[in-house]
């Protein structure tokens, strides 16, 4: 998000240097002939009352008019601000930025008249309000000078953003309030650009997810279907004439019929694994472990409760992912996947475990065929040594706010090579991570090997 205003002409948003003169000729000026009508009246009066004009008929006026000075001058300057549509009270700007904020259809557009208000509080030549969402957005009123002012906007003791304003004398109260309003609308902007950002992503997966089936049920199970309709003809025509030859359609048919079969089967398992609803999650992944090749080991830390589906998706897959390129590629004797429910506030439980863990422990390994061969490790994604040692230094880490799935995959094969690159296994592992809202690293397991992190948090808010 980038806007910019144009800079306004109208009341209140004058170059603050002719903005300061004018408000001050009509606060002193009026004040001048205010003070000066008290002093002229009063000795007037005195020397019509005492005959004479004295010592006296001076000093009272002197006096009077001196001591209605400062009222006068706070009254005048109060009128004089109205009438230039100045704001002095820090609380009364922020009140009025307030409730001008909650007209604003959505935070965006308020910010765009936020910065106009800030601009005429501040009676400043530009203001500009920048967003820090993943990248920066910058909403700009007026003109900004080569050296404007600073002042960070935080929120909760994170920083959003930050006000530069130029050609500005105000006080550091006022600035401060508005920075305050300012950080919570900065906030609502980057939740807003977050909300959207997600439901483009979740278009973005249920459309490839439509594009996939189509291109499955037209090419695989359209073509069966089509072929199996076309052997019932030709039976239908022969029974007739060739009955003996009758029979070797029909078997003909029986296969083809297995075949559209087993094409359902595989469409329905690639929407949800049929084990997850039959064995859930934990015994989803002993009967991956079950499959021929290296030993694998399943330990479960504690009870893992309601995990929601989307996650227990994302876990079963990439556990999947990683034990088939650990087969394939690690030339590994072992293996262990580790799995915990980790909840805000709460302590690790007892180990659940079905045969002894990898030495060191840790977490799996990726790559795969398709990858042209080798490791999957990834450098963009944190892989080798220093995105191994960031997984695990996140997996040691406390609780999520609320509540997180941890999986790891440990094997004691050969290791990542030396020159680490990304393909199709890391990225599919990544994306699945992603799209529940977690993270997953791939890197050196301590001993040898390679592990596997994933980190998927149970409810999904910023994917």
């Amino acid at each position: 998000m980038a806007v910019t205003t144009p800079p306004a002409r109208g009341p209140g948003a004058r170059p603050s240097g002719v903005h300061l003169v004018l408000n001050r000729t009509l606060v002193y000026g009026g004040l001048a002939v205010v003070t000066g009508g008290i002093y002229s009246g009063l000795t007037w009066l005195v020397t019509m009352l005492a005959g004479s004009q004295d010592a006296v008929a001076g000093l009272v006026a002197a006096l009077s008019a001196g001591a209605v000075f400062h009222p006068a001058r706070l009254r005048l300057q109060r009128g004089v601000d109205r009438l230039l549509r100045v704001e002095r009270d820090p609380y009364r700007v922020a009140d009025r930025l307030s409730r001008t904020l909650q007209e604003a259809v959505d935070p965006a557009e308020g910010l765009v008249t936020a910065a106009a208000l800030v601009r005429q509080a501040l009676r400043a030549d530009g203001v500009a309000v920048e967003v820090h969402d993943g990248h920066t957005g910058v909403v700009v009123d007026g003109e900004l000078g080569d050296r404007p002012v600073e002042t960070p906007l935080v929120w909760h003791g994170e920083p959003v953003g930050r006000l530069l304003s130029s050609g500005s004398g105000t006080s550091p109260d006022l600035l401060d309030a508005l920075a305050r309003h300012l950080a919570e609308l900065a906030h609502a902007v980057r939740l807003t650009a977050d909300v959207r950002r997600s439901r483009e992503r979740i278009l973005t997966t249920r459309e490839e997810e439509r594009r996939r089936l189509r291109r499955d049920l037209h090419d695989g199970l359209g073509p069966t279907l089509a072929s199996l309709a076309m052997t019932v003809d030709e039976a239908r025509l022969r029974l007739e004439r060739d009955p003996e030859a009758v029979e070797g359609l029909l078997i003909r048919v029986r296969d083809q019929m297995g075949v559209a079969i087993v094409d359902v089967r595989d469409l329905v398992y690639g929407l949800r694994p049929p084990a997850l609803d039959d064995l859930g999650l934990v015994g989803s992944l002993r009967a991956l472990a079950d499959a021929p090749g290296p030993r694998v080991d399943i330990a479960v830390v504690g009870p893992l409760g309601d995990v929601p589906p989307a996650v227990e998706v994302a876990a079963y897959r990439i556990a999947q992912e990683a034990l088939t390129n650990v087969r394939r590629h690690a030339q590994a004797t072992t293996a262990l996947v580790r799995v915990e429910l980790v909840l805000a506030g709460t302590d690790h439980a007892g180990v659940e475990q079905t045969g002894p863990p990898v030495s060191g422990g840790g977490s799996g390994r990726s790559g795969g065929a398709e990858d042209g061969g080798g490791e999957d490790g990834g450098g963009e994604d944190g892989g080798g040594e220093d995105g191994g040692a960031t997984g695990r230094r996140a997996a040691g880490t406390g609780a999520a706010a609320r509540g997180e799935l941890r999986l790891s995959v440990a094997d004691d094969g050969i290791g990542l090579p030396e020159r680490v690159r990304g393909g199709v296994g890391l990225v599919s592992m990544r994306e699945r991570a992603t799209e529940a809202g977690g993270s997953c690293t791939v890197g050196p397991r301590p001993g040898g090997g390679t592990e596997v992190i994933v980190r998927l948090p149970l409810e999904t808010e910023k994917p």
